[in-house]
């Protein structure tokens, strides 16, 4: 499946970052998750699965995505009105307010990350990780890019994943340290250190409207590609149609069930296990601020409540009175599951919203706080990989079934 792409991508990218090591996984479908007798017979419903896709499509994906793209117009209007600034004074309003616009943007799509089906699934998630490349970020990887794109002939969109979109952005409007972050010999970009650092801001932010632009590029591209009569969106609603490419609308609705696996393999083990130390890390087994996910902008936990509310927007439809997961549950017999799990998420939401102060401090100096987001979390994780997938008769992502942690 094109989920098991993304986290093998991300764990390698971890992998990278961190000299310690994570868990393994192995694949395996819902029906027998956990259960080596045979699987028992999904419940007969008369549940319309279209209704839940339209529902889905109509007030979860586009609306995120439309969201999204009025973001990133914004994002780069503010940053030009910074960087504009910069040349002719004070600038730490402008700056401030960037920043402001670059925490709005990256909420919305930190929304987004938790529906990532289609076109933004396609070629190896390419479109996913122009826009947000994270783990697969290098701050010197950005340094040399802010000089080379001084350069005739410079172009942003044939640069890899880790020197472009919402990561990059964060560092170059973020990192108050105008030093360069290569260490190794012969990377570090030429001259950089010596330059003054009026010239060294201003270059940094003259990179940051060329990362702007580009992820202006891409919102709508993400769009354009969801909307109108050919979009995505509509392939999703008339699944199991004549000329389809899901033989069955239950396969449309696994597609995006796939998507909410996010929550297991990224914001659970990824964004809180690691850094807190349940997962090995570049700490070992303690507390390592450093390996959570947005550092330069202090901005990992609004980025956790994001996921899970952009988990419940899924599981929902939309709102409470939308078609969603919770109906299909009731249909087949499962209120029981349709109940808890929506419980379990809003309860991680209220815990995560209610943590005060920094993520970096919360995981020193308040670890098990963050050690109980993350039992919060994997009680809806559970849930999901179990009673939720077994009683719609979905299919598990490969890389999820090995997960117990």
């Amino acid at each position: 499946m094109k989920r098991s792409l993304l986290v093998n991508t991300i764990a390698v990218a971890m992998a990278g970052l961190l000299t310690g090591c994570g868990e393994s996984t192995s694949s395996d479908t819902g029906a027998q998750y956990g259960n080596n007798s045979a699987p028992e017979q999904p419940v007969e419903n008369n549940f319309n699965e279209s209704l839940l896709l339209a529902s889905v499509v109509d007030n979860v994906l586009l609306p995120t995505y439309n969201k999204f793209a009025e973001d990133t117009t914004a994002l780069q209007a503010d940053i030009t009105a910074y960087c504009e600034t910069l040349t002719s004074g004070d600038a730490s309003d402008a700056q401030e307010q960037a920043q402001q616009s670059w925490k709005a943007t990256m909420s919305t799509w930190q929304l987004a990350e938790v529906m990532q089906i289609g076109p933004l699934a396609d070629n190896g998630y390419a479109l996913r990780n122009k826009i947000y490349s994270w783990p697969n970020v290098s701050a010197c990887a950005i340094d040399q890019d802010v000089v080379l794109a001084e350069s005739d002939g410079y172009d942003l969109t044939t640069r890899t994943p880790s020197r472009r979109g919402l990561d990059a952005l964060e560092y170059t409007l973020f990192n108050s340290d105008l030093n360069h972050q290569c260490t190794v010999a012969g990377t570090e970009p030429e001259g950089w250190n010596n330059r003054t650092e009026q010239d060294r801001r201003q270059a940094r932010c003259a990179y940051s409207q060329l990362l702007a632009q580009d992820l202006v590029t891409n919102a709508n591209t993400l769009v354009a590609a969801f909307e109108g009569e050919q979009g995505y969106g509509e392939v999703l609603k008339n699944a199991g149609q004549p000329d389809s490419p899901f033989a069955v609308s239950l396969e449309a609705v696994n597609d995006i069930s796939d998507a909410m696996f996010y929550i297991t393999e990224v914001t659970k083990d990824a964004k809180i296990a690691t850094p807190v130390g349940i997962i090995a890390n570049d700490c070992g087994t303690s507390p390592c601020p450093q390996n959570a996910e947005s550092v330069y902008a202090d901005h990992s936990l609004e980025n956790i409540i994001a996921n899970l509310k952009g988990l419940k927007a899924l599981y929902l439809g939309g709102e409470a009175d939308n078609t969603g997961f919770d109906d299909f549950l009731n249909d087949v017999g499962d209120s029981d599951t349709a109940t808890r799990l929506l419980t379990d998420i809003n309860a991680a939401i209220s815990h995560a919203e209610s943590l005060t102060g920094s993520y970096s401090t919360l995981l020193s100096e308040q670890t098990e706080d963050v050690e109980q987001l993350h039992s919060e979390v994997k009680d809806v994780t559970d849930t999901v990989k179990t009673d939720f997938i077994q009683s719609l008769a979905l299919e598990l992502p490969a890389t999820s079934a090995g997960d117990n942690d």
